[in-house]
């Protein structure tokens, strides 16, 4: 063999232990997840551009796992940056719920998707195709198996890796650990597993704490609470205001967290008339985002409660507010809610918990921002002005 053959040999020899021993390209680009279906999804190891169809939860997370920017689209609020004026009286709050635009402002900038749900409109799926995504987090509501599972055909006709996460309502029986589960899913999407578990643990941490401190309560001794909805336009479908049943995620999460029950034996979120109102005769009012949002003046000076002042709660001064939260929206803040819920039933038993230096530690634990931030936060979703501090 003469040397030009030997060199020839020799690459050649080469060549062929590469083609052996290197990975196929891709080979380590890609991994399986199982999502909330129980279906394994195989995605990119390291997602560069994701749509997130959700009501927060999933940007919010993705927000303290520090890869906000690879979000491409998602369910976005666009009017007024998500802002809106609130006034009651002589006030005018400026509010943004969607606590996502207050931790990033680029979110405002993200392409809005559509959802299921809620005022983002119809998804739309060429809009979808049109960001190139390679991945897609959908989270589930519940609200429309038949339109959900049409659209996730579509992903997979558009070869679009979609995980499914699955709110709460979407099981039998309702339960905060669920809540959980979706954060966990996304910690092993993300390979942020660790950070994940300390989310979970930050959240379950304000759980358990109310738990513990009304387990104890006697059956008979146990609030009725009435969660309320109060839009001024329920008196045109001949109603005062709406009435959360014991089928309810809000329901649910009052009597199995906090303690209480529910003084509406409804299944449903179903409208009630004044008269219905006074005969539940409630121990507590809890008024949630509906519509707009209602401090506890609005249920004393509104002329349209003017044939409800005789109620017990109204009289004994027990009506409270929660946080400016769209609805069917529980995300990473909803222990603040519970918080607010079980300090307004059992003062007593919470009589230690400064709501205000309270939620101010909440949102710097969670998203690890400091006390300007935090404060900030607050404001956005009225916790500062609707009563409950």
């Amino acid at each position: 063999m003469n040397k030009c053959a030997r060199v020839l040999f020799s690459v050649l020899l080469l060549l062929t232990f590469a083609v052996l021993t290197v990975e196929p390209i891709g080979a380590e680009e890609f991994k399986t997840v199982t999502d909330m279906r129980g279906v394994e999804v195989s995605i990119p190891e390291d997602p560069q551009r994701v749509v997130a169809i959700s009501r927060s939860l999933i940007d919010t997370t993705m927000y303290i796992f520090g890869v906000e920017d690879k979000l491409v689209g998602g369910s976005v609020w666009k009017r007024n940056d998500g802002y809106e004026d609130y006034t009651w009286g002589s006030e005018t709050y400026h509010v943004c719920p969607w606590i996502s635009f207050v931790l990033n402002p680029n979110y405002r900038n993200l392409t809005n998707v559509g959802g299921f749900g809620g005022p983002y409109g119809t998804v739309n799926v060429e809009t979808i195709a049109s960001l190139e995504p390679d991945l897609l987090i959908l989270r589930d509501l519940g609200n429309d198996d038949e339109a959900v599972q049409k659209f996730l055909e579509s992903m997979e006709q558009l070869n679009i890796p979609t995980v499914v996460l699955k709110y709460p309502d979407c099981y039998d029986d309702i339960d905060v650990s669920t809540i959980y589960e979706e954060v966990r899913l996304l910690g092993e999407v993300f390979d942020r597993q660790e950070e994940a578990e300390r989310i979970v643990d930050h959240m379950d941490a304000q759980v358990q704490l109310i738990r513990e401190r009304t387990a104890d309560v006697d059956e008979d001794e146990t609030p009725r609470v009435l969660y309320f909805g109060a839009p001024s336009q329920a008196a045109d479908s001949g109603g005062v205001g709406y009435a959360f049943g014991t089928e309810t995620i809000e329901s649910i999460f009052l009597e199995d967290i906090v303690n209480a029950k529910n003084a509406y034996d409804g299944t449903g979120t179903d409208i009630i008339s004044t008269e219905h109102l006074l005969a539940l005769d409630p121990d507590v009012i809890i008024l949630s985002t509906y519509s707009g949002y209602h401090p506890p003046r609005e249920m004393y000076e509104a002329e349209r409660f003017g044939k409800v002042q005789d109620l017990r709660a109204l009289k004994e001064g027990k009506v409270y507010s929660l946080s400016a939260t769209p609805c069917k929206s529980e995300r990473l803040e909803f222990p603040i809610n519970l918080m607010i819920e079980a300090k307004a039933i059992y003062p007593e038993r919470f009589e230690d918990i400064d709501l205000d230096e309270w939620i101010r530690d909440y949102f710097m634990g969670l998203y690890n921002v400091d006390e300007e931030k935090a404060e900030e936060l607050m404001d956005s979703l009225l916790l500062r002005y609707l009563e409950i501090i």
